[in-house]
């Protein structure tokens, strides 16, 4: 089930993205991040920007667990004004392979459409390959790569895809 992200969860969330930094993008993000003050200073911008309302959070819950988050939102690249955008898809290792990111992807494509946006866009870090294939596999296509520099120093790739 794909529901509204409420307080409750945040802090449930916070431990989904931070295990993900640190088993997916340990070795090739910068080191500092996936440490424990990384990983603290991930948690405060995170539950501050859940709180802002700037984007729209969304947890999966399977058997009452909090097992995914999806945050989406208005695209904030300056050559995608007027595009939708997925800014986190995060889920526990324990449950990646099991069509919960295709169905996560699939409601923000619905969203997006119900919001008449008719692009949606996506970065990934370039050397998630895991990822890319399964943005690809749902239609996406890289039509960007970027350095991100400090504190990050990795590349980035950005997948769009047109919505019908």
């Amino acid at each position: 089930m794909i529901r509204r992200l409420q307080s409750e969860d945040m802090d449930i969330v916070c431990d989904i993205v931070n295990d993900n930094w640190k088993s997916v993008y340990a070795g090739y993000v910068n080191e500092e991040l996936l440490g424990e003050k990384g990983c603290a200073d991930r948690t405060e911008r995170l539950k501050k920007d859940f709180l802002s309302g700037r984007l729209e959070n969304y947890i999966y819950e399977q058997d009452h667990q909090v097992v995914a988050l999806l945050s989406i939102g208005r695209s904030e690249d300056p050559d995608k004004e007027g595009s939708f955008e997925v800014w986190r898809i995060y889920l526990k290792k324990a449950f990646q392979r099991q069509k919960i990111g295709s169905d996560l992807i699939r409601f923000a494509e619905t969203q997006a459409r119900k919001e008449g946006f008719r692009e949606i866009v996506i970065w990934a870090f370039r050397e998630n390959a895991p990822a890319i294939a399964f943005y690809q596999k749902n239609g996406y296509q890289i039509d960007q790569t970027k350095y991100l520099g400090k504190p990050f120093f990795a590349y980035s790739l950005r997948l769009q895809k047109t919505l019908l």
